[in-house]
């Protein structure tokens, strides 16, 4: 039987050596470009072709993640990385715009694509729809066992899911409001954390805990899953170290069919390395993951201060790092001096007792977490160092050669500068041979040395040269790589003039639709799952066409919905903002929702339909889009910032800057939230008409009459009255888009 595969995070060399000394079977990194985790470390060229060369040393396989939206003009840059990643012999590329797979493919056919999480894979009509071009499709993270068997029972596809860590509040990281309201976007790698703040007073009310499933491995290897993901390409290396060890080992455990308990030990390991609490998600059909308390690291809970004093839960020393948490707010620091209830100082306490802790925020009702402790075990593991063996041979007005032997095959080279006659001191065997284990390494160990000279002088220098280049040129010798470097041409695409001038129209009551017929809209758009969906085509028929809406959120249950309905109803076109719905053959006409973030032209020719364009795009980047006539621009309303499996008991979110976001479920069970402030396009029309986009797309609540007659008339080019509608309406990204 084949194991399930464990892929591990890495954010820097440091932590791709602990994954590799803890067993993963492969890594995901990313590169200083296209990689949604932009804060992390990541890795230059020249630090990519070390970690492939130094997993592939170990058997291990390397990922690069390029899963972030590519705009027009980064498109070059894109396939360069691209054609890098191909020569440097990386095993995958994990993406999220999967519109690029066919490109990829043609040019390097061995290069492996995986669907990042960000393409939001979540039923089996996506995994067909890609399964051509993909061959591991990393599954939204709301998704259950149940739903991950029934996807593999369908496509028998190589399906990825995660294990452990970080979780986004909303599905699959689709998320707007980090770029809406500070330029930030999550879709590119520099999410601004806005769901780990403080709503509706001190509660931190969408910020999920942390994924831990080690106690579900059995259940997710039975679902039909191949590969195990642990999330952290910005956590440290400790990290990456004990959630590889602990995984690896019940992951072995199953497959020698020796079930093994986690231990209280493995569990303490885990919450120290970082947790914010845990959960093991939605796979196990949890009903909640969020967490209000406090949206960073806790660590160990040790007890809730009470009458002055802590009851500890766990063994506690000077030293130790804690943190305190009371009402919402974080504090803490180093143990500097612990007291007993018998006012005696101590170093260290055991499990039960009481003391007093000299630490800020030590407060009555504190709650008191263990971070670090000073005494702690090493949590890197030991490092698997390859041995070497080093032959040296000097001789005067020779260069010196040095024989590397590694592996059972032996290579040489010889120093820049040739040897001396001694000026003053000669060079003598046991000084060259302190020189040479100087030598440092995360990838080698010196097993021996032999050291043939005739005391000859050498500068020392050409010796620390000879250390620093020596991992590289081990590396280089062991596993070469591709010397030559293809390039992926440049796509040419499609260059079209927007003729047409066009509104279309978002609607929620039949009220509504009468008013979008009476004002002209040229399209209205109705939720296909409302209870009135077949009343609201039945209004339109014979006055203006009809478009069903679709949500984001769609299962395989609720994709058979939608073509049970398209069928019975006959609209006369469908928005979708979920891509397995394009797998259905629908027959009617398609437009793609803001949703699918369509960023680029190649976005644009893949799919070849008219697209409501990312709302993360600034009108220079819109003017960019060479296929215009197929481009529409979300005008006016309040989109879905992000998408909730969680359900709550508020209808709204109110920051601390008094800003309030709307809650609305879906009637696929979803709850959506919506942007605080309504996008309004209004006096700068023009500015859009001059980007080459003639059609617009209203998403209308309120006011449904007006807004259409007067976006009509803007269209056209007339003045018109909008001083009503001005008030607390922003033009979202239009101006200065996202970073």
């Amino acid at each position: 039987m084949e194991k399930i595969q464990l892929l591990a995070p890495a954010g820097n060399f440091t932590a791709l050596v602990a994954a590799v000394s803890n067993d993963a079977d492969a890594i995901y990194l990313g590169s200083k470009l296209f990689n949604a985790r932009r804060l992390a470390g990541n890795f230059n060229q020249e630090e990519l072709k070390k970690a492939v060369q130094y997993a592939h040393l170990h058997d291990v396989k390397i990922f690069l993640t390029l899963n972030t939206l590519i705009k027009n003009n980064e498109i070059a840059p894109f396939l360069n990385q691209v054609s890098i990643a191909a020569q440097y012999g990386v095993n995958a590329v994990i993406l999220q715009d999967l519109t690029f797979a066919p490109l990829i493919k043609k040019y390097f056919p061995l290069l492996k694509i995986h669907a990042s999480t960000q393409a939001t894979i979540m039923n089996s009509p996506s995994i067909q729809f890609w399964q051509k071009y993909v061959g591991v499709f990393v599954l939204a993270r709301e998704v259950t066992k149940q739903q991950v068997r029934e996807m593999f029972e369908k496509t028998n596809a190589h399906l990825e899911v995660f294990i452990h860590g970080h979780l986004c509040i909303s599905y699959s990281g689709q998320c707007f409001i980090s770029s809406l309201i500070g330029k930030r976007s999550g879709n590119r790698g520099l999410c601004a954390s806005s769901c780990r703040k403080q709503y509706n007073g001190d509660h931190y009310l969408i910020s999920a805990k942390d994924l831990c499933m080690i106690k579900n491995i059995p259940d997710v290897i039975e679902s039909g899953a191949k590969t195990v993901k642990i999330e952290g390409r910005m956590k440290s290396a400790e990290y990456v170290a004990t959630t590889t060890r602990a995984y690896r080992q019940q992951i072995d455990a199953y497959y020698e069919r020796k079930p093994k308990s986690v231990t209280q030990e493995t569990m303490k390991d885990l919450k120290l390395a970082f947790n914010r609490e845990f959960t093991p998600g939605f796979f196990n059909e949890e009903k909640s993951i969020v967490d209000p308390l406090i949206p960073s690291k806790r660590g160990i809970l040790l007890g809730k201060v009470s009458k002055g004093y802590l009851k500890v839960e766990d063994t506690l020393q000077l030293f130790d790092g804690l943190s305190t948490v009371f009402k919402g707010k974080k504090e803490g620091g180093f143990v500097r001096k612990i007291m007993t209830k018998e006012r005696k100082e101590a170093r260290r306490v055991m499990k039960g007792e009481s003391v007093k802790l000299f630490v800020p925020g030590f407060k009555e009702g504190a709650l008191v977490y263990l971070l670090s402790q000073h005494g702690g075990k090493n949590l890197l593991g030991e490092m698997k160092l390859v041995p070497i063996s080093i032959s040296i041979q000097v001789e005067e007005n020779e260069h010196p050669e040095i024989i590397i032997t590694v592996k059972q095959k032996s290579f040489s080279l010889k120093l820049n500068t040739k040897s001396t006659t001694p000026q003053k001191h000669p060079l003598r065997k046991e000084e060259m041979e302190k020189e040479v284990r100087k030598y440092q390494s995360d990838i080698f160990r010196i097993e021996s040395i032999d050291i043939q000279t005739d005391n000859s002088f050498i500068p020392k220098s050409e010796i620390t040269t000879f250390r620093k280049e020596l991992d590289q040129r081990i590396l280089d010798f062991l596993i070469p790589a591709y010397s030559e470097k293809l390039i992926i041409p440049s796509p040419t695409y499609l260059n079209t003039t927007a003729k047409e001038k066009k509104l279309h129209v978002q609607v929620y009551s039949l009220n509504d639709v009468l008013k979008a017929i009476s004002a002209g809209a040229a399209i209205i758009y109705y939720d296909i799952f409302a209870d009135d969906f077949v009343q609201a085509r039945n209004y339109t028929r014979g006055k203006t066409e009809f478009f069903a809406f679709t949500p984001m959120v769609v299962s395989d249950e609720d994709c058979q919905k939608v073509k049970e309905i398209v069928f019975q109803t006959k609209p006369d076109g469908i928005l979708v903002n979920n891509i397995g719905l394009l797998q259905l053959n629908l027959p009617c006409r398609i437009v793609l929702g803001y949703q699918l973030n369509i960023f680029n032209d190649q976005q644009l020719q893949f799919y070849n339909y008219p697209a409501i364009a990312s709302l993360e795009l600034n009108a220079k980047e819109l003017s960019s889009f060479r296929n215009k006539e197929k481009i529409i621009y979300y005008a006016h309303g309040n989109p879905v910032v992000m998408t909730f499996k969680e359900s709550f008991n508020v209808n709204h979110l109110t920051d601390k800057k008094k800003y309030t976001f709307r809650l609305r479920k879906t009637k696929t069970g979803a709850t959506e939230m919506l942007y605080s402030r309504t996008i309004g396009l209004l006096q700068h029309t023009p500015e859009i008409l001059q980007a080459g986009i003639s059609q617009l797309y209203l998403d209308l609540e309120k006011d449904v009459f007006e807004l259409v007659q007067i976006y009509k008339k803007l269209l056209a080019g007339e003045k018109v009255a909008i001083s009503t509608f001005k008030q607390d309406v922003t033009i979202g990204n239009l101006e200065k888009g996202v970073m």
